[in-house]
């Protein structure tokens, strides 16, 4: 194989490895904004059945391991 068919394949590979790379990291966006978004609206029906505000953000941030930043933008 001589060396310009060599990298034409080579950058074929990279361009394929970027391609997964992108479908991957817009893939756990949209898994962590779904999952963002059920948490939130998990937060609105429990607010409606009267759950005190500080124990619900303790429960949430346990079960979903989740920071203080985190919590206070869920509860924003």
């Amino acid at each position: 194989m001589d060396n310009k068919t060599h990298m034409m394949f080579h950058d074929e590979d990279i361009r394929e490895e970027g391609r997964q790379e992108g479908i991957q990291i817009g893939e756990e966006s949209g898994i962590k904004k779904g999952k963002t978004q059920a948490i939130q609206q998990m937060i609105t029906i429990t607010r409606q059945l009267g759950i005190p505000e500080d124990q619900l953000q303790q429960k949430i941030k346990l079960l979903f391991h989740l920071s203080d930043d985190e919590i206070k933008a869920l509860f924003e």
